[in-house]
């Protein structure tokens, strides 16, 4: 996997992630329940980053992954 894609992973999850939850860009160990998500939320994240990404993110990822640093391994993982 290039720099490019986690780069571009990473800054896609962060401005999502900010979006739905209508705060800053999220620290490593930002847990996205902890910080206002809901399972509502976590859907909209999902699919709003499926729109960026332009492949589906699955919402367990999340629920498994709910720290941001773990989140985005998760997908850069999935991107490889």
């Amino acid at each position: 996997m290039t720099d490019e894609i986690v780069s571009r992973t990473r800054e896609h999850a962060a401005t999502a992630w900010a979006a739905v939850l209508n705060g800053a860009v999220p620290a490593e160990t930002d847990n996205f329940f902890q910080t206002g998500g809901t399972s509502l939320k976590a859907l909209r994240l999902c699919a709003r980053l499926s729109s960026l990404l332009g492949h589906k993110v699955p919402v367990k990822v999340l629920l498994k992954n709910s720290t941001f640093g773990a989140f985005v391994s998760a997908l850069e993982i999935a991107d490889a």
